[in-house]
């Protein structure tokens, strides 16, 4: 069957709007939407590493770098959503955060904890969807690592104690002698022993009388006859005295 050149015409033209509607349809489909860059973040031109010399101060930040990616150091709490944007979702104790880079293409997206005039602040955690600079199709770029900076907080102090260490309680003891005295001192109770008085008597040697040099002495006393004597002198005398002994004594 031979077909109409109006027919053939028409088929021609509805099949070239077809496939070019199929091309421009697939080609704006596969072009991301433009999305504006974060507020919140600084663009720096510069490969930066976490453990590149003195990193923290090319980002513009003050403090040490610790790297984001590698779980064993002192990583800051976060979430990844893929390789999109991280959260971070707590801080790090010990030490104050003051900034967070993240890297992406060629450029690093730097967020300031205190930012510079004209930069918005993180505020408070969490600090959503941080993200790396936009790459050439307008949409932010996949992160290819990001580290943090940090200061050490002095305000956090460390307390050390001595191990507590027990002295056993020790007790002296010594026989008691008249006139001791005992001293109690916490865990210790000493007692001394004061020896008791010793007194001494010395007796003088008789003295020998004059002209007997020549003669022992003995040490005799005759004091007491004396005395007896005396006393019977005195009875006679009485007797004598007395006519009403005397008479006692007739009978």
């Amino acid at each position: 069957m031979r077909m109409n050149p109006r027919r053939l015409f028409g088929a021609a033209t509805l099949l070239a709007v077809t496939t070019g509607g199929l091309f421009l349809g697939g080609t704006a489909s596969a072009t991301p939407t433009p999305v504006e860059p974060d507020p919140r973040a600084v663009i720096v031109e510069d490969n930066l590493e976490w453990n590149h010399p003195n990193v923290c101060a090319k980002a513009g930040l003050p403090g040490t770098a610790m790297d984001g990616d590698d779980s064993e150091t002192a990583t800051l709490p976060h979430t990844a959503d893929g390789k999109r944007s991280i959260t971070i979702t707590g801080g790090l104790e010990g030490y104050i955060v003051t900034g967070v880079v993240v890297k992406g293409g060629n450029d690093s997206n730097v967020y300031f904890v205190d930012p510079p005039e004209g930069t918005e602040p993180l505020g408070e955690l969490d600090w959503e969807k941080l993200v790396a600079p936009n790459n050439s199709s307008g949409a932010p770029a996949d992160i290819s690592h990001w580290f943090f900076c940090v200061e050490v907080d002095d305000s956090v102090t460390t307390t050390t104690t001595a191990p507590e260490t027990t002295t056993p309680a020790t007790t002296v003891t010594t026989t008691e002698a008249p006139g001791a005295t005992t001293t109690t001192t916490p865990d210790t109770t000493v007692t001394t022993t004061e020896a008791p008085a010793t007194t001494t008597t010395t007796e003088a040697g008789a003295v020998a009388g004059p002209g007997d040099d020549d003669l022992a002495s003995t040490g005799f006393d005759g004091g007491w006859m004396l005395i007896v004597g005396l006393a019977l002198v005195a009875a006679g005398a009485a007797f004598v005295a007395s006519p009403k002994l005397r008479g006692l004594l007739r009978r």
